[in-house]
């Protein structure tokens, strides 16, 4: 059979697209950098979603031979709608909520993959029986079974969206005091590969024409690779391997000097909360659990913790330590900062990155990054 020029394109473009998801889900199965392969699940948390959502990509094998029938067209039309907001969604849960330690989102997102795989094993057995099936009366009700499941799949990529923005803005220095808690940086950089990803696809879907198609799956193709570029290497810093063996030989010492944090002078306040008088018992709290007790030890401190710990409300935490003591992340790692002067001191024989993991800070790259912020 001879195929039109279109259909040609249409065909290798698929050939393309199918290449491309096959080598990112066998990369991401298969290759795992070193020493990170051991921890896959703490430097690579969404590896097992990425591997499932690309592979699936092999059951489009069938529109390749078959450009010109229309059963593969609509195929392919369904795939795009129901799996763009699915996968991106299940992609930005499987690695920020894993990161976050939220579970709520992994039953729903498991029980939304049973409708999309019944429909799409279904139209790939369709696509490949002879003669055209989907069709008339038959074309409708699938169609509008696959928009309807196609919007709750948005909701759920909205969602999940909202998950990381929020996550975002939450982890600002001002309520976290450990760059490694969460990747800020990798999560503000990656977020809008899935939202393209989604516009490309529905878009291409919507026009339906097989020149569209052609150049949408391309396109999704090289989106797709961007992905891969940016997700081999891992944005989890802390070195788990070494915690967990217990090679950390250094350990806090609680009759330290106490760290000599200067305050900066105070801002101008608006609206005054509290009374002076209040704001220097806070402040004397703070200093006391922090500096005194150490907690800045903790890796994991946060603005909430430090709240809780020292009984009292956050809003006024926040102002006084923004007051007082230059913001939360100043603070805290200006006194991890003085921590590791003196273990250097101290400890000459040790490496850094011992002296640092046992200041409070998560990696060595994570007190490099500080130091050079606030030094």
């Amino acid at each position: 059979m001879m195929y039109s020029f279109d259909d040609t394109m249409f065909s290798a473009a698929v050939v393309v697209y199918i290449a491309v998801s096959v080598c990112i889900g066998a990369i991401r199965w298969g290759h795992k950098c070193e020493p990170y392969a051991r921890h896959a699940d703490y430097y690579y948390p969404a590896w097992k979603t990425v591997v499932v959502c690309y592979l699936s990509d092999l059951l489009m094998c069938p529109i390749v031979f078959m450009p010109t029938d229309t059963d593969a067209v609509l195929f392919l039309r369904m795939m795009l709608i129901l799996a763009s907001p699915l996968f991106c969604a299940a992609l930005l849960f499987g690695y920020f909520g894993k990161v976050l330690k939220v579970g709520w989102w992994r039953n729903p997102v498991i029980a939304l993959f049973i409708p999309f795989s019944i429909m799409a094993i279904t139209a790939f057995v369709l696509t490949i029986m002879p003669g055209t099936q989907i069709k008339d009366r038959f074309c409708y009700w699938f169609f509008s079974i696959s928009g309807v499941l196609a919007i709750i799949y948005l909701g759920c990529f909205v969602v999940a969206v909202i998950m990381v923005a929020r996550a975002i803005r939450r982890f600002q220095e001002e309520n976290y005091s450990n760059p490694d808690d969460f990747p800020r940086q990798f999560a503000k950089g990656i977020i809008w590969l899935p939202i393209l990803h989604l516009v490309v696809s529905w878009t291409t879907t919507y026009i339906g024409s097989k020149t569209a198609l052609s150049v949408g799956v391309l396109l999704l193709s090289v989106i797709g690779l961007i992905f891969l570029i940016g997700a081999l290497a891992p944005h989890r810093t802390m070195d788990v391997e070494r915690i967990e063996s217990g090679k950390i030989y250094i350990e806090a010492v609680p009759d330290l000097p106490e760290p000599q944090i200067s305050e900066p002078k105070p801002e101008p306040v608006v609206e005054e909360t509290l009374s002076q008088d209040r704001k220097d018992d806070i402040a004397a709290i703070i200093r006391r659990h922090v500096e005194q007790e150490h907690a800045y030890l903790d890796s994991h401190l946060t603005l909430a913790s430090l709240s809780r710990a020292c009984g009292v409300n956050r809003t006024y935490l926040s102002q006084v330590i923004t007051e007082r003591m230059g913001g939360f992340y100043v603070y805290i790692n200006r006194c991890r900062l003085a921590h590791v002067a003196r273990l250097k001191v101290q400890h000459p024989e040790a490496s850094i990155e011992e002296i640092v993991t046992a200041s409070g800070f998560g990696s060595r790259q994570s007190y490099y990054n500080v130091r050079r912020q606030l030094e």
